[in-house]
């Protein structure tokens, strides 16, 4: 039994409205707790400096450094090259974006899907399961080529197989298959 401090014994709806209030207060704090670690970034791309580096699997990365040459081992997540003249190998990665002018990048496994911004970007994989390719002069090699979106000119696609699907809107554009 409950005694209020002024000595009377708390009616039974008051006491409900309390028992109530405190059973919403704790729900709120805990809410309140998964609504702050949700905010807090969680996958931040790690930024390296040029040279030799193992990824953390499936760690976002962000090589920005123009003119310099990166080694990545491991399994990456998503990898962002920016910058003009980067070179970059990869051993895998998740997914691939490419942001800049005359960048080579070569990715000895597979890449889940890759995205091509720029001009005279060159990237070569053991497969990609789809490209979107959207700038001019830029070239892709893979053996395996899984959906390919080309819009821009002069970009050269090479694979063994035809892709599970193409679509261009640019002209000059070229799929080999060798």
């Amino acid at each position: 039994m409950v005694i209020c401090q002024d000595g009377r014994v708390p009616s039974r709806k008051s006491a409900v409205l309390r028992a109530a209030t405190a059973l919403l207060a704790g729900a709120l704090a805990v809410g309140m707790a998964g609504c702050v670690s949700a905010e807090r970034p969680t996958d931040d791309a790690t930024r390296y400096a040029a040279g030799h580096h193992r990824c953390v699997p499936g760690a976002s990365v962000e090589l920005d450094k123009p003119s310099h040459t990166f080694h990545l081992s491991g399994s990456c997540g998503e990898v962002v090259v920016r910058g003009d003249g980067v070179t970059a190998r990869l051993q895998r990665a998740v997914s691939l974006d490419v942001q800049g002018q005359s960048s080579t990048v070569a990715v000895a496994d597979r890449v889940g899907s890759a995205v091509v911004r720029g001009d005279g970007v060159s990237l070569s994989a053991d497969s990609v399961g789809s490209v979107l390719i959207t700038g001019q002069s830029n070239s892709v090699t893979a053996p395996a080529l899984g959906s390919v979106m080309v819009q821009g000119d002069h970009n050269v696609i090479t694979t063994h197989v035809h892709p599970s699907d193409y679509r261009v809107s640019g002209q000059d554009d070229r799929l080999l298959l060798q």
